[in-house]
């Protein structure tokens, strides 16, 4: 899901998907209205077995 700001610019996004072993991941990415580039991006994973991982990338993106 994308998230635009009153002059059309993207300022986030979230994507949510499911591995074929269970895994549930998650990330969020913001931009920079000003030039579009990504200046964070959050990623976190559930695994079936309950632990949790997040992973924060600054000024980029890891996952598309």
């Amino acid at each position: 899901m994308k998230s635009y700001d009153n002059s059309g610019k993207l300022v986030s996004e979230i994507t949510h998907f499911r591995t074929a072993d269970g895994k549930s991941v998650t990330s969020n990415s913001q931009y920079n209205t000003h030039n579009g580039e990504p200046t964070n991006q959050n990623i976190t994973v559930f695994e079936p077995s309950g632990k949790v991982t997040t992973t924060r990338i600054i000024n980029g993106k890891l996952l598309p």
